[in-house]
Protein backbone atom coordinates (compact mmCIF):
# COMPACT_ATOMS: atom_id res chain seq x y z
CA UNK A 1 0.00 0.00 0.00
CA UNK A 2 1.43 3.53 -0.98
CA UNK A 3 -0.28 6.87 0.75
CA UNK A 4 0.89 9.99 -0.44
CA UNK A 5 -0.25 12.75 1.90
CA UNK A 6 -0.13 16.78 0.95
CA UNK A 7 -0.41 20.12 2.19
CA UNK A 8 0.34 22.63 0.00
CA UNK A 9 3.63 22.50 -1.19
CA UNK A 10 5.18 19.68 0.66
CA UNK A 11 4.26 16.16 0.35
CA UNK A 12 4.38 13.53 2.58
CA UNK A 13 4.64 9.80 1.90
CA UNK A 14 3.77 6.84 3.94
CA UNK A 15 4.21 3.39 3.42
CA UNK A 16 2.92 0.04 4.67
CA UNK A 17 3.91 -3.29 3.48
CA UNK A 18 0.13 -3.95 4.54
CA UNK A 19 -1.40 -7.35 6.57
CA UNK A 20 -0.80 -10.30 5.12
CA UNK A 21 -2.69 -13.20 5.34
CA UNK A 22 -1.54 -17.28 5.26
CA UNK A 23 -3.23 -19.75 3.57
CA UNK A 24 -3.19 -23.41 4.86
CA UNK A 25 -2.38 -26.16 2.92
CA UNK A 26 -4.12 -28.02 1.33
CA UNK A 27 -6.87 -25.90 1.08
CA UNK A 28 -9.61 -25.13 -1.55
CA UNK A 29 -9.24 -23.23 -4.30
CA UNK A 30 -8.14 -20.17 -3.78
CA UNK A 31 -10.37 -17.51 -3.49
CA UNK A 32 -9.37 -13.57 -3.81
CA UNK A 33 -8.30 -11.75 -0.34
CA UNK A 34 -9.16 -7.98 0.51
CA UNK A 35 -8.18 -5.91 2.75
CA UNK A 36 -9.62 -2.24 3.63
CA UNK A 37 -8.60 -0.16 6.29
CA UNK A 38 -9.48 3.45 7.78
CA UNK A 39 -6.89 6.37 7.68
CA UNK A 40 -6.83 8.58 10.26
CA UNK A 41 -4.72 11.60 11.63
CA UNK A 42 -4.02 13.58 15.03
CA UNK A 43 -1.86 16.70 14.83
CA UNK A 44 0.64 17.08 17.69
CA UNK A 45 3.51 20.27 18.34
CA UNK A 46 5.55 17.73 19.87
CA UNK A 47 6.99 13.59 19.45
CA UNK A 48 4.94 12.51 23.00
CA UNK A 49 2.88 9.13 21.79
CA UNK A 50 2.27 6.43 23.86
CA UNK A 51 0.86 3.27 23.88
CA UNK A 52 -2.39 5.03 25.66
CA UNK A 53 -1.69 8.50 24.67
CA UNK A 54 -3.56 10.22 22.37
CA UNK A 55 -6.23 7.59 22.57
CA UNK A 56 -6.49 4.83 20.07
CA UNK A 57 -10.06 6.16 19.30
CA UNK A 58 -11.71 8.24 16.25
CA UNK A 59 -11.66 11.55 18.99
CA UNK A 60 -9.23 12.73 18.96
CA UNK A 61 -8.06 11.55 15.54
CA UNK A 62 -9.74 12.91 12.33
CA UNK A 63 -10.98 10.20 9.66
CA UNK A 64 -9.27 11.02 6.27
CA UNK A 65 -10.87 8.55 4.54
CA UNK A 66 -11.33 4.46 3.51
CA UNK A 67 -9.02 2.69 1.12
CA UNK A 68 -9.97 -0.61 -0.45
CA UNK A 69 -7.64 -3.07 -2.16
CA UNK A 70 -8.75 -2.33 -6.28
CA UNK A 71 -6.18 -5.56 -7.71
CA UNK A 72 -4.89 -8.24 -6.09
CA UNK A 73 -1.20 -8.75 -5.56
CA UNK A 74 -1.28 -12.39 -6.52
CA UNK A 75 2.15 -14.28 -6.87
CA UNK A 76 3.63 -15.51 -9.79
CA UNK A 77 3.53 -19.36 -10.23
CA UNK A 78 0.86 -19.88 -8.03
CA UNK A 79 -0.79 -19.24 -4.67
CA UNK A 80 2.26 -20.75 -2.56
CA UNK A 81 4.66 -18.45 -3.21
CA UNK A 82 6.72 -16.65 -6.58
CA UNK A 83 7.09 -13.09 -6.66
CA UNK A 84 4.42 -10.49 -6.67
CA UNK A 85 2.61 -9.90 -10.09
CA UNK A 86 3.06 -6.34 -9.64
CA UNK A 87 0.11 -4.74 -9.77
CA UNK A 88 -0.02 -1.96 -7.18
CA UNK A 89 -2.68 -0.36 -4.98
CA UNK A 90 -2.60 3.29 -4.86
CA UNK A 91 -4.35 6.71 -3.52
CA UNK A 92 -3.29 10.07 -3.07
CA UNK A 93 -5.13 11.68 0.35
CA UNK A 94 -5.39 14.88 1.34
CA UNK A 95 -5.26 15.98 4.64
CA UNK A 96 -5.82 19.63 6.39
CA UNK A 97 -4.91 21.93 6.86
CA UNK A 98 -2.13 21.48 9.15
CA UNK A 99 -1.64 23.79 11.90
CA UNK A 100 0.53 22.23 14.04
CA UNK A 101 4.50 20.86 13.97
CA UNK A 102 3.53 17.36 12.95
CA UNK A 103 0.82 14.49 12.73
CA UNK A 104 0.33 10.51 13.61
CA UNK A 105 -0.85 8.31 11.33
CA UNK A 106 -3.13 5.98 12.00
Amino acid sequence: NHISLSDGPGNHDARSTGPSRRRRSPSPPPRPCKETFNVFYHEADADTATALTPPWMENPYVKVDTVAAEHLSRRAGGAGGGRPSGRVNRKTLRLGPLSRAGFYLA
